[in-house]
């Protein structure tokens, strides 16, 4: 399908339009297939490794005491009403906790707006905190094991436990989940678009810019007075839709001709090219593809810190730097946030992409609690300037 004929079907069915309940349905019974192929029931809160392990207790204890469930909570299958409802924000008090239980696009949400001197690593920080992201030990567990060293340096997975219901309550969670799958891994291979792969996209599309960190993108973007294709960028929540869908989801070359990538497909999915893995920024796709059997992690890569100190890598470091191995080709060094949602990385890469202003590296400090890291925000842009290449974060420092 060339690149015209898809703005053509997407312009007919009104693409940024809200999604119909049918459509809305297709794409959460595709999650809950796919996972349930893997062990991962929906319905259930138990860990589908092992029923006493004590993330498992943790979890149930926590669960005993949650509020009601949102409407995406169940059943599985909510009214179009629990998709459309957009996020309100307004801009007077304090961003919400970071680990705050309710899904960040369900949530009312107030927060300082940036404005043209806001910087980028300020902007960064911001959306960190306005992030309800997962909390270790409880929705998610890991063992990060040993430093990298010659050989593999781990003998079992990263992901020990990921809390199966963020795949059914959390909106973005299950659209994210939805796109991983509709990607070949290795370039020269032309990547063929379905109707039901461009319904994917716009639903996940539809579902982050509902959250508060890709609100605070989008009023980024606009105070800094940037640009695409030689256009302002304007208030429209719907004209902004349709850049992030340029940006990430249009089909270019990297094999010479062939339309065989995408940005998203590079930094979050990941490609094989001339026997090296390329992008696979992402831990949720880590943790679907060690279930599958297609990953081996081999080991962390130790940070550097302050003072010249090796900074301690715990299991509950929000950044890690990884050595993993999938089917079978390898990936020498590759960082990656853990347990964040997919909205905030959408909302970092996009901001590095459209507003940068250091061009493709950006030195940042994130404050992230107990733990601060020095990265460099580094993206690569292809086409002309017009799409993702790459976007990833490279781990400069860690101290405490």
């Amino acid at each position: 399908v060339s690149l015209w004929e898809l703005d053509q079907r997407t312009a007919k069915m009104g693409f940024f339009d809200d999604l119909k309940a049918a459509a809305i349905e297709t794409v959460q019974d595709k999650v809950t297939r796919e996972l349930a192929e893997l062990g991962i029931n929906l319905n259930s809160e138990e860990d589908e490794d092992a029923a006493a392990t004590e993330a498992e207790d943790e979890v149930a204890a926590e669960e005993d005491d949650a509020p009601e469930p949102s409407a995406w909570s169940k059943p599985l299958k909510p009214a179009a009403s629990a998709w459309s409802t957009p996020l309100n924000v307004t801009t007077t008090s304090s961003p919400p906790s970071a680990h705050a239980d309710v899904p960040s696009n369900t949530s009312s949400v107030s927060f300082p707006p940036p404005d043209a001197d806001t910087t980028f690593n300020e902007a960064v920080q911001k959306l960190w905190d306005l992030d309800a992201r997962l909390t270790p030990n409880k929705d998610y567990k890991i063992d990060v094991q040993s430093s990298k060293h010659p050989g593999d340096a781990a003998d079992e997975p990263l992901f020990t436990y990921v809390k199966p219901s963020i795949f059914r309550t959390r909106p973005t969670f299950t659209t994210f989940v939805a796109l991983l799958n509709n990607y070949s891994a290795y370039t020269g291979q032309v990547e063929n678009v379905t109707e039901q792969e461009l319904q994917e996209n716009r639903a996940f599309l539809n579902e982050i810019m509902k959250t508060a960190p890709m609100k605070y993108c989008h009023q980024y973007c606009v105070a800094k007075n940037v640009t695409y294709k030689g256009e302002e960028i304007s208030e429209s929540e719907s004209e902004f839709k349709r850049i992030l869908n340029s940006i990430w989801f249009e089909l270019y070359s990297r094999s010479g001709g062939r339309k065989d990538s995408s940005g998203f497909e590079h930094v979050f999915v990941g490609e094989v090219k001339n026997g090296s893995v390329s992008g696979f920024h992402n831990w949720i796709m880590f943790y679907l593809e060690e279930k599958r059997g297609k990953v081996d992690f081999r080991g962390y890569i130790k940070p550097r810190s302050r003072e010249s100190f090796t900074a301690e890598t715990n299991d509950d470091d929000p950044v890690l730097t990884l050595q993993f191995k999938w089917n079978g080709v390898e990936k020498f060094v590759g960082t990656s946030f853990i347990g964040v949602t997919p909205e905030f990385e959408m909302a970092l890469y996009t901001m590095a992409f459209l507003a940068a202003a250091e061009g493709n590296e950006n030195e940042i400090t994130l404050d992230a609690g107990s733990d601060k890291f020095d990265l460099n925000v580094k993206c690569h842009k292809y086409d002309r300037n017009t799409k993702v290449g790459s976007c990833y974060v490279e781990a400069l420092a860690h101290y405490e």
